[in-house]
Formats: structure tokens, sequence, C-alpha cells
């Protein structure tokens, strides 16, 4: 029997190990089209920033099981004197900001997924009333539909009683006859000189709830260990500051499957007409979902942004709200201070809830990351995953590809996030010349597959590999050469 021994000297190539180098010259491409309409979001992703009202915590995906933990490390700033737009003051909160940035603080340090507070979208530190679910969702008679029904009814009632409040305040000149709660609420606005401020503040769009992110967070900085460290690599390649790597925390909580149901994907929440110039979504692959690719077009938008707005704070609120339309508020109220922008009547309302807070939520997690252990006595960072990369020679069914994983579903999808559900579904095949990330424990069984063809599981699918000296190829030799 003749059997495939394929030498090379190396067990970790990076980057990539180009297999056309081994068994063809010749790339295949594969035609750029609108992924399909089945490609439905694997996992929705609840946002800090989201305008409505959310109520649920999803897990992140791949869990703490793929990755073993080990000591947080916190962030080192230092070294990034010639970064674009740097300066020893750059990412320090501004002036007039600080509210905002202490009520995120506290949502990702104080409030867990099962509470969270009720406050005016105008003026986020304006807080009516904190929540506690901890008593629904312990109550193990009801499902997890019924629990999340039940809070939901919960915030609507209080909702509905202070806005009901705020209509009776709207009408009393004195707060001597009130109840507890009224002249707590009457309090709130004692520094508010807005005419008419307790019948603007009960608009329905002026009550908001926002569940905490405590352990959301705790868990985004175990979850971070897998990417930061590659992330700040092509954040200072690019000559960029690599705080803002740490924006990650703010779009996706580092989920690697987070997908938005407006239609923002990966750990960057890249939108869709964002990526399709780059030529980075197909039917099959979106590399929107790769933490790398995603990492590399993410630092590509913010030096953009940085060129047109020249200013961080200003750039980064661009990330979200579009740099054209940032640029064109600083044009038409002539001002570049974004707490200007945001404290002014008129323009923080074509802003946004989201846009208006999206700075203060990235001072927020700087804040609270680099004070991990002062927040979460225990915080650990995930080890990396312990992957290795291969540019498939041919096309590959996704079953097939599971035979690298021992059909472990969940950790193909962890290490290959941008493969679409149409794959995953078995609907189309992964093209050849697509990256896959598999298993450094797979790697030579994934060579020695795709070299024979046959996609089978097995503990031992053949010897080992090594790198031949003279770099020209893999050399063949029988199994029984030396009998």
């Amino acid at each position: 029997m003749f059997a495939v021994v394929l030498s090379l000297s190396y067990s970790s190539p990076s980057p990539a190990f180009d297999i056309f180098g081994f068994f063809s010259s010749d790339e295949p491409s594969v035609k750029e089209e609108p992924a399909a309409e089945s490609d439905v979001p694997v996992e929705e992703k609840v946002s800090t920033l989201d305008e409505d009202t959310p109520l649920v915590k999803s897990e992140v995906g791949g869990g703490k099981t793929l990755t073993a933990g080990r000591p947080f490390r916190a962030p080192d700033y230092s070294g990034q004197d010639k970064a674009l737009g740097y300066g020893a003051d750059v990412f320090a909160v501004p002036k007039g900001l600080e509210p905002q940035v202490r009520f995120w603080v506290d949502i990702y340090s104080k409030y867990t997924t099962d509470q969270g507070v009720i406050h005016d979208t105008e003026n986020v530190a304006l807080l009516y009333e904190e929540m506690d679910f901890k008593e629904i969702m312990s109550d193990a008679s009801l499902s997890l539909r019924q629990k999340e029904r039940r809070k939901q009814k919960l915030v609507d009632e209080r909702k509905k009683q202070i806005v009901e409040i705020l209509l009776k305040l709207d009408k009393t000149e004195s707060p001597e006859n009130l109840s507890e709660r009224e002249k707590k609420i009457w309090d709130l606005f004692q520094n508010v000189s807005e005419p008419h401020k307790f019948r603007e503040a009960a608009h329905k769009s002026r009550i908001r709830f926002q569940l905490g992110q405590k352990d959301r967070m705790q868990s985004a900085i175990f979850f971070s260990g897998r990417y930061l460290e590659d992330m700040e690599t092509v954040f200072r390649e690019n000559n960029l500051p690599i705080e803002l790597t740490r924006l990650v925390f703010v779009e996706s909580s580092f989920n690697v499957l987070a997908r938005s149901k407006v239609g923002a994907s990966g750990l960057w929440q890249i939108m869709r007409y964002t990526a399709r110039p780059y030529r980075m979504i197909n039917s099959a692959v979106d590399q929107r979902n790769h933490p790398m690719a995603a990492t590399r077009l993410a630092a590509r938008l913010m030096k953009d942004n940085y060129s047109m707005l020249r200013d961080w704070p200003l750039a980064l609120t661009g990330y979200n709200h579009g740099p054209t339309g940032v640029r064109k508020l600083t044009e038409k109220y002539k001002t570049r201070n974004l707490v200007d922008l945001i404290q002014n009547v008129r323009s923080r309302r074509t802003f946004g809830f989201a846009s208006r807070n999206f700075y203060a939520c990235f001072m927020a997690v700087l804040e609270v990351e680099k004070n991990a252990l002062k927040y979460f006595p225990k915080a650990v960072w995930s080890e990396r995953l312990d992957a290795d990369e291969v540019k498939l020679p041919v096309s590959v069914k996704y079953k097939d590809l599971l035979t690298w994983f021992d059909g472990d579903t969940e950790k193909a999808e962890v290490f290959n996030p941008h493969l679409s559900r149409t794959v995953r579904n078995g609907r189309t095949v992964i093209p050849a010349a697509t990256l896959i990330s598999i298993p450094k424990n797979r790697y030579d069984q994934a060579l020695i597959s795709l070299a024979r063809g046959e996609f089978k599981y097995s503990a031992n699918m053949g010897p080992t590999l090594r790198a031949p000296e003279t770099g020209t190829g893999p050399e063949l030799k029988s199994a029984d050469s030396t009998k």
C-alpha cells in the first residue's frame, strides 16, 4: 500500500498555510454575490445601545469550554506617541460628558443582566427607578418565555406609572402634598430649567429601560483574550491608537457570533453596505464575521473617519452615526466639540440615542476594562483559540469540515464564524480558496484529508508532517519503503 507523507518542518504555520502551493498552481475564484435570503442571523445581539427596551441576555457564542483561562492582562497604552491623532489626554473623558460616562460605568459594572434602570433618554443620569428581576428569574415554575413576558409586563407597568407621575407634576406648583415616589421624581428635575419639563419628559421616547451589563462585561473580558492581542497588532501596524480596539466591548461584547436585527454582524458589528465595496460577502462566506478580516476593515474605517473629522471623539461617533453625518452636524452647528453637539437641543435629536451615547459608552469600557480587577476581582482572560489556518485547494462540504472538529458544530462555528448558514445547512459548499481555521491538533489530519479526498474522523490519520528543507513542496514516500 502506497502512503502519502507530506514532509514539512513546521507545525504552526503563520500566516495561513497556503495549501495551493502544494497541490495546485491556480487559485479558483469565488463569484461575489449577495448572501442568500435564508442566511439569517445565528444569534441575536442585545446591544448596550438598542433603541428599544432590551430585556434579554444571550450567552456569548462558544462558551468557556473551548478555551481555558489565563491571568487577566491590564491594557498597556504606552509607546503610542506617533499613533494617528494621539496625545496624552486624547482619550480623557471630555468635560461635560462625565455624568453620561458614570451612568455607563454603572451599567457595565454595577447592574447585572437580571437588573436594570428606567431612565430619561435626554439625560441618562436621570434615573427614575432601579429594577431587579431576580425573583422572576429564579421562579422554576416559569418557562424562559414566560419570564421574559413577566419582565416586560413589569417594565411597561413601571413606565406607565412614571408617565402618570410626570403628567401630574406638570400641573403641580408645590411638592408639599406629593407622595414619596412623586417627590423623588420632582427632586430629580430641580436643576432642569426647561419649560414644560415634566410634560416633555413624559413623552414615550424619553423613558427608556436599560438592562444591566455587569455579567456580560465580565464575560466579554474573558472572551477578549482570544482576540485582543491580534487586534492590537493590526491597529499598531495601521498606526492607530490601540484603545480603539476596545470599541468591540460596546459593539458585540466580544461575542463572535453576534448578529444585529438591523443587519450589523460580527465582533465589529459591520453593516452589509459598509462591507460590500470591499467584496467581503458572498453566498458562502461573510468576512464581516471573521475576527481578523473584520478588524482590518475596522482599522481602515477608523483611519478614514479620522481623516475626515480630525478628532477621535467625532471619528468614533462617526463609526456609529456615519462620518459624513457627523461632519454635516459640525458644519451646521459650527462646532467640532462632540459634547456641544450632544447637548445642543436641536443637534442631539438628530444624533439619536445610540449616537449620542456611543462615545460615552466607549469611555466607560476603557475605564472598566483598565480596572477590571477592581470591578471583577475574579476576572480572567481566555486563552487564544488553538487554531491554524489553511486555504482550501478544493471546495469542501461542511459535514466534511466537521471531521476536523470531532463533529462539534459549536466549535466549528466559533473557529469559522465567517461561514454562512447556507454552508452550515449543507445547501452550498465551502468554496476553494476559502481560509478555514482548524484546531492545531487536527492540522495534519486536515492536510491529509485534502490530499486523499477522504473525510473520515480517525485519531491517527497518518504520519506527522514536517516542512521540506528545500521548501519546494511535498515529498511523497512509500510507507514501507524501508522494508
